[in-house]
């Protein structure tokens, strides 16, 4: 399967445009994994290819951060189950800055297990890595780390992790807003995907301005 090629295909991948990512950074690419989740069938296969590098390496339990990594962790951790079912899914829920386990359960299902970690897309990387550091908090063990797309050329060595899979890597410059060239042109920000509105909402006098691009 070729992954990228069906990001493509499901009109996934932006490039052109002015984004902000979630780590605060700018960049003129984007891959917007919102219009591949309503489509169960690709977001499923993904979803294997996710597992496929850890089967057999005893996991139980699939963790993600929330919202976009939910569907993620539920299907892999289907994906993973064999003879012996009962790979669990939890995912961390945003807290300010940072990410918690707070549903019912969820800490103690982490605890003495063995973790994979699943994310759709790493830019520098800093939710997956708060999400394994608090899985280790949590006592469990990370196995490794896997990925729809790295597209930040993150590395397992900067994440503290075993292992890091990603089924696609692209090459997405992304710089500090302060260092953003497309901000000295004012090239318009779009605000209806990526973390365009958040920053508008900080800086409504951005001479750019914004825009938004098409569902």
């Amino acid at each position: 399967m070729d992954v990228l090629q069906e990001l493509e295909n499901a009109r996934a991948v932006l490039m052109g445009r002015h984004f902000v990512y979630k780590s605060g950074k700018h960049g003129s690419g984007y891959i917007n994994m919102d219009t591949v989740f309503p489509d169960l069938r690709l977001t499923r296969r993904l979803c294997e290819l996710l597992a496929e590098p850890f089967r057999g390496e005893g996991i139980a339990v699939v963790a993600a951060p929330a919202v976009g990594g939910i569907v993620l962790a539920a299907l892999t951790a289907l994906a993973l189950d064999g003879p012996s079912p009962g790979v669990a899914a939890v995912w961390a829920d945003k807290a300010g800055d940072d990410f918690a386990f707070e549903r019912a359960g969820f800490a103690d299902r982490l605890a003495g297990s063995s973790v994979l970690v699943v994310e759709d897309l790493l830019t520098t990387g800093g939710s997956a890595l708060k999400v394994c550091r608090l899985v280790e908090a949590c006592g469990g063990a990370v196995r490794g780390l896997s990925v729809v797309c790295n597209r930040g050329g993150v590395t397992a060595r900067q994440l503290g992790v075993p292992r890091l899979e990603a089924l696609a890597s692209v090459d997405f410059e992304a710089v500090d807003e302060s260092e953003c060239e497309l901000c000295r042109r004012a090239v318009p920000i779009v605000e209806n995907i990526g973390h365009g509105a958040a920053f508008k909402a900080r800086h409504p006098e951005y001479r750019g301005g914004y825009v938004q691009l098409p569902g």
